[in-house]
This record gives structure tokens, sequence and C-alpha cells, in this order.
């Protein structure tokens, strides 16, 4: 999941929204560098990455991709579902999307903690170019994947997916409403179950 899905489900979860969105930029055990709230909210981030990844929907999905683009399917796939995600937000929030994206950036821009500049660089340009609403439209997800070639050579094969993504939208779209609720109740499940610990870690 991108950076939609992973506020949403933070705010699901009522965890820490910055923590949910720093998580992709920390390495290592993050009750080192942060507060045990922030820390637990990148850990429900890990949670939900190990999650998505492991539901045989999506092992079969990184299967179908052409063997020179897998290596990059499961990128190409966490945007695709931020698609539709947004593209069906009131399925799954009670808020519109512009409003649920304002009250996310003015939460986690209040949060002062220990960023990384990369950090702080991609959060900007997200919400100065609205990257969360422009993902209702599947050309700005294109667009992103070819932006992210073009900026990471390793990754330039991630310009080559939009044209998979196109031909398999509707069937895309199916396991997306099979694979988000099921996310939503594992994450929550998650949360509940380990929210003491994760917040009062052991020193």
């Amino acid at each position: 999941m991108n950076f939609l899905a992973h506020l949403h489900l933070a705010d699901h979860c009522q965890s820490h929204l910055a923590g949910n969105l720093l998580a992709d930029f920390v390495r290592g055990d993050p009750y080192r560098d942060y507060s045990s709230d922030v820390a637990a909210g990148i850990k429900l981030h890990r949670f939900v990455d190990s999650y998505i990844d492991s539901q045989p929907e999506v092992r079969a999905w990184r299967r179908a991709f052409p063997p020179d683009i897998r290596r990059v399917s499961g990128i190409a796939l966490d945007m695709i579902w931020d698609h539709y995600l947004a593209r069906h937000w009131q399925t799954f929030h009670a808020l519109p999307l512009a409003a649920f994206v304002e009250q996310a950036r003015k939460n986690v821009e209040g949060f002062e903690g220990n960023e990384p500049d990369h950090y702080r660089q991609m959060t900007q340009r997200m919400w100065q170019q609205e990257w969360l609403i422009q993902y209702q439209q599947v050309a700005s997800i294109h667009q992103a994947l070819e932006r992210m070639a073009i900026r990471r050579p390793k990754l330039s094969s991630l310009a080559e997916c939009p044209p998979f993504l196109a031909g398999h939208y509707q069937e895309l779209e199916q396991s997306f409403f099979i694979l988000y609720p099921r996310l939503m109740d594992a994450s929550q499940a998650f949360w509940l179950t380990h929210k003491e610990v994760l917040l009062r870690p052991e020193k």
C-alpha cells in the first residue's frame, strides 16, 4: 500500500498518522529515535506492508507481471491500490477525500520530530502537488510510476508497468475490493491486540 492507504489505515486504527507516513524512511528499531506513539505508528505501517505482501491475491498478481518488470511489480501494485482507494473513497471513509487529506496534512505537519530530510522533501511535494487527490485519476498513477523510473535508474522498469495495469484494470479493481476490507480488519486487529505493548515498549 502507498501513502493514502497508510494514512487511511492509521486513521482507521487511531494510530499516529505521521509515524505511519514516516515508516518508509526509518530503518531498524524506531523506539531508539522516536516517542512510543510515533514508533507504534511505524510498527503498524510495517505490519500493513508485510500483511498485504503475504496475501495470495497479491502474490498471484506479482507472478502475472511480465518477467522483465516483475521485480518492480510490488511498487506498481502499491500505487494502483491507492488509486482504487482514492477512486472509491466514500466507500471507506465518512469524510470526502479532500477534507480527509487536509485533516491529515494538518496532523502530519504538526508533528515535530527527528524526520529525515528526504521525508520532509517528499511530504512537501506530496501536499503541494496534491498527490493524494490526483490518485483518483489512473493517469496520475501512470505518470508517478514514470517519474519514479526517471528519478531512480534502478527502478527504470517501472515505466513499463502502466500498460500492464491498464490491461488488467477491472480485474485489479476486483482484487482491491477483496483485499482492502480484509486489510482494514487485519490492521485493526493487530493494533488492538498489540497496542499496549507498542505504546509502552520494554526499555
